[in-house]
């Protein structure tokens, strides 16, 4: 079989990917409301407003969260476009921790010019705890690790996502 390069053909996220209340992150157990906001910036500082954040976490117990069979998408999910300023919102509750580690939540970016989506990160602990967990021993002593910190305010983490240039977020191969 001939592969062929991969190739963008959108962005039709606004079509195909949305979900009603994607931005409020469900689960069936209790726990700390917490809102994550942030800007999706590309390499020349711009703002993205057409593209679609998705994200994934542990329960506040720490646990792959489980889901109703009636339920209309699946708990510790979320999914949000960018509005037209590139900013998006997810309301949800503070991930637990396993093994100590920093709670965190696994982001993808989906995006105009991308041919595939990214994968990252955004710890919601102070960078010092940050710098302990395991999957970031390849970047020890790196200032780098500093991008995938979230800021916090009260109950608002602040955190942008930057797919180039200075101040470029880590972001993971699958």
């Amino acid at each position: 079989m001939l592969r062929t390069p991969s190739q963008t053909i959108g962005p039709f996220f606004h079509e195909a990917l949305r979900w009603a209340g994607g931005e409020r992150v469900r689960f069936s157990e209790p726990g700390e409301a917490i809102t994550l906001t942030g800007r999706l910036i590309d390499g020349a500082g711009e703002t993205l407003a057409d593209s679609l954040i998705e994200t994934w976490q542990l329960s506040p117990s720490g646990k792959v969260p489980a889901a109703g069979a009636n339920e209309s998408h699946p708990h510790g999910l979320g999914r949000v476009e960018t509005d037209k300023k590139g900013v998006f919102r997810i309301e949800t509750l503070m991930p637990g921790s396993r093994d100590g580690g920093a709670p965190f939540i696994d982001v993808t970016v989906f995006a105009r010019g991308l041919l595939k989506p990214l994968r990252t990160r955004v710890y919601l602990a102070d960078e010092a705890r940050v710098r302990a967990d395991p999957l970031l021993k390849p970047l020890a002593g790196s200032p780098r690790i500093s991008t995938l910190v979230a800021k916090r305010e009260g109950s608002v983490f602040s955190w942008d996502i930057r797919l180039q240039g200075v101040g470029e977020t880590v972001f993971f191969t699958t």
